[in-house]
């Protein structure tokens, strides 16, 4: 892996025409979180008063969401992790609901069962080879881009990545177990327009610090593992982008 061949592929400067395995980025991001939280709370505030109870307001509210994992896979022939959590949490929620009779707080805690059991599976994942978060993170960064799946696998063999990506990993499973529980609560205690207008708050919050804390550990992983490239004979993998 340290030959001209492997270092001419692998070069450890990102040029503009490359691309470098690491966190997904906010921009990429953010149109799931708009999709999956702004315009669903709009929905419920739109269509409530002209319902008869929250529950239905929920239902409709919900549709946005899952309509927005649709669109990806039409587009994209793929749904990404964070997708399939909405849709699952949609459509669980929804026939939990009607066989309960139209229970509005099994909707608004149905994100979290999906959240906390995630949260577990991060935690359990930390006995595997390699934990949730490398697998999550390689999901959302690479796509489904082969050159860009196979550098992201490469990424393993740096150094310090196999230790970063179990602090991660740790990092949202506790993270998204605490952001679960503390949903449950505020939707036993307040009103359903208060949860609805807060929760979303919170889930911010929660997944803002822990994609920042994602963000700061892996650069501070990458930096002290270039010290260990040269005697390692390992460089950061990286894809060239074809020119326009």
């Amino acid at each position: 892996m340290g030959d001209d061949v492997d270092g001419d592929r692998w070069d450890v400067r990102l040029m503009a025409d490359s691309w470098e395995p690491g966190p997904p980025s906010v921009r990429s991001m953010a149109p799931g979180a708009i999709g999956g939280a702004v315009i669903p709370l709009a929905v419920y505030y739109s269509v409530r008063p002209h319902l008869g109870g929250d529950a239905p307001a929920l239902m409709i509210a919900g549709i946005p969401a899952a309509a927005w994992v649709a669109i990806q896979w039409a587009r994209q022939r793929r749904i990404d992790p964070i997708g399939s959590i909405v849709l699952l949490g949609f459509l669980a929620g929804v026939t939990v609901s009607l066989a309960m009779g139209g229970s509005a707080f099994v909707l608004k805690i149905r994100d979290s069962g999906f959240t906390f059991l995630f949260g577990l599976a991060c935690l359990a994942s930390l006995s595997r080879p390699r934990p949730v978060m490398f697998y999550m993170g390689r999901a959302l960064s690479a796509g489904n881009d082969p050159a860009k799946l196979a550098a992201y696998d490469q990424l393993w063999e740096v150094p310090t990545a196999p230790r970063a990506f179990r602090i991660i990993t740790v990092a949202w499973g506790s993270g998204l177990i605490v952001e679960a529980s503390a949903r449950v609560i505020l939707a036993v205690t307040l009103p359903t327009a208060t949860f609805v207008a807060l929760s979303p708050i919170l889930a911010a919050v929660v997944i803002g610090g822990l994609f920042g804390f994602t963000v700061r550990w892996s650069k501070r992983a990458r930096r002290i593992g270039e010290e260990m490239f040269a005697d390692a004979s390992i460089v950061y993998p990286s894809v060239e982008l074809p020119t326009a």
